[in-house]
Order: C-alpha cells, then structure tokens, then sequence
C-alpha cells in the first residue's frame, strides 16, 4: 500500500511537470513557425552535402556518426552496459536497505547522476572543439592562400590542433584516404561535432564548391562572425551564472535532503509517508519545486545565437 502511495504521489507531479514542458515547447514551435513563414523563400538549391542518405544505417553506424560517440569514446554496448549498471547497482543497495521502493528510488538517481555525468562530459567536449574552432579555420584560411588543396589545408594545420577538433579531423582525413568524398567526411564531421559554428563553415564550404569563389575569403568572414558570436555568448553566460546554478540547487536540494532523511530517519519523515495528508504534501511539493525549477531555467537560459 505504502509503496502504491508512493508512486503515486510522484507520477502525477511528474505527469503535470512534462505536460507543462510538452505545451511550452508546443507553443515555441509554433511560434518559430508562425516567424519562419513571414521569411520570404529563396530558390536556392541544397547542397549535396546536406542531402540525407538512402540507405539505412545499422544501429552501430548511427551511434559512430553521432556525437555522444565522439565526445564519450564509447562503443554503443559498452554505453548500455554503463546505463543499466549506474540503475542496477544502486536499485541492488537501496533493495537491500529500504527495499523495493527504496531501490527504485536509489536507481533513478544513480542513472540521473550518470546521465548528467554524460552530458556534462559531451558539454565540455564540445566546448572545446568550438574554441579551438577559429584558429583552426583561421589556419586553414592562411594555408589555401599559400596555394594548398582544402585537404592538404586542413592536413597541415590538422597536427597543430589540440583537442577534440584535432582528432575529428584527422579522422576526417584518415576516412578521405580510405575513398570517402570530403563532401561525406565533412557531413558527419558536423553530426559528430554538432555546433552551429562548424555547420556554418562546412556549408560555406559546400557551397564554395558548388558555385566557386574564394574560399580564403569566406572563411575568413565566419572566422571574424564566430569570434563575436562565442564574445557575446561568453558574456552572457556569465551574467546568467548565478540564476542558473540558483535554480539548479533550489530544484535538486529539497528532493535529495528528502531522499537523504528517508533513507538514514525513516521514523523522521513517518507521517509524510504514512497519512493521505501527507502524501498530498509531496505530491504538491514535487509540482511546485518542478515547476519552479522550469520557470527559473527557462529564464536564465542562454540564447541560441
């Protein structure tokens, strides 16, 4: 009965929370619709380097061209056997302390705890692959007006790059050697390193190949807008710090010290657990922490740009 009450008095808190999420998202995209038809529509070809594939990819070339593979250094087994352990050893403990519910408790939190894990490390991988971004155009752009190919440009300035661009990029060259089009290595270069900076310097050159021009002289403009765009989103990120680590603590510290006390007191949260007054209480609370939490990450949030 206990465990019946509990689980109800967390899914539909829950349930309220990913409706409200579902109708904001609902309603942005409805927005950017209602925006994007007001935009006049240019006759402009796509490049062949952003048309889709028709073949079917297996589940192991999905993950290899995606960018979790890339920032995690993972094979796809090997990140499902992580997932289901980071549940499966914490479910096991917190089953043998407070049994079933307490180990489900205790598994969603260890796979919430991976999985921001994850994120955090995919955040920093990315991170660095856009800063290192501009200098690395900024090469490139030196070495074709030396009178280099695209690929020996990006091969020479390829060794001097640190980091995870230096890497996907000597990947680049190594799948190119194997008979690959640079229209092909370049598409999933953008799939594995999934930054708005790198789309925009794969399409210019994409275009530059289908209409011609200097190639020296376009990406020398997306190095300069690049430099303002990563100053600007610098800046702002700074300014939001403070609200978004505030509304991260403010959101996670009542379920964990709740979680923290049921798990050493039990005897000290009893009547939350035990009356329907109480667990009306949780319910509610769960609601308003939840949705407090969205309406302060959603103000704070950094803008697209």
């Amino acid at each position: 009965m206990i465990s019946l009450r509990l689980a109800l008095a967390i899914v539909w808190p829950l349930a309220f929370l990913f409706l409200a999420i579902a109708v904001g998202q609902s309603m942005q995209a409805r927005a950017i619709y209602r925006r994007a038809r007001l935009v006049p529509r240019a006759d402009f070809s796509l490049p062949a380097i952003t048309e889709k594939p028709q073949r079917r990819f297996t589940l192991y070339e999905r993950w290899s061209a995606g960018p979790a593979a890339a920032a995690l250094r993972l094979r796809v087994g090997e990140y499902v056997v992580f997932r289901v352990l980071s549940f499966l050893v914490p479910f096991l403990v917190g089953l043998f302390v407070r049994g079933l519910v307490g180990g489900v408790l205790l598994g969603l939190v260890g796979l919430a705890v991976v999985t921001m894990y994850f994120r955090m490390k995919q955040s920093r991988w990315l991170k660095e692959a856009e800063e290192a971004l501009p200098e690395f155009l900024r090469a490139v752009s030196s070495a074709l007006r030396a009178g280099s190919s695209l690929s020996q440009a990006m091969a020479l300035v390829a060794g001097d790059t640190p980091g995870p661009l230096g890497d996907e990029v000597r990947r680049v060259l190594r799948r190119e050697a194997l008979g690959f089009s640079i229209a092909e290595t370049l598409s999933e270069l953008s799939h594995r390193i999934p930054s708005r900076d790198l789309g925009l310097a794969v399409m210019a050159i994409s275009i530059q190949r289908e209409v011609g021009g200097s190639l020296a002289d376009v990406l020398d403009n997306i190095v300069q807008t690049i430099d303002d765009r990563q100053r600007l989103k610098s800046e702002v990120r700074v300014l939001t710090a403070q609200g978004r680590y505030s509304g991260w603590l403010l959101t996670v510290l009542p379920f964990g010290l709740g979680l923290l006390l049921w798990f050493t007191d039990p005897h000290y949260t009893g009547l939350l657990l035990t009356t329907h007054l109480g667990w009306a209480m949780l319910g509610g609370a769960a609601l308003l922490v939840g949705m407090g939490g969205l309406i302060i990450n959603r103000l704070v949030q950094t803008p697209e740009m």
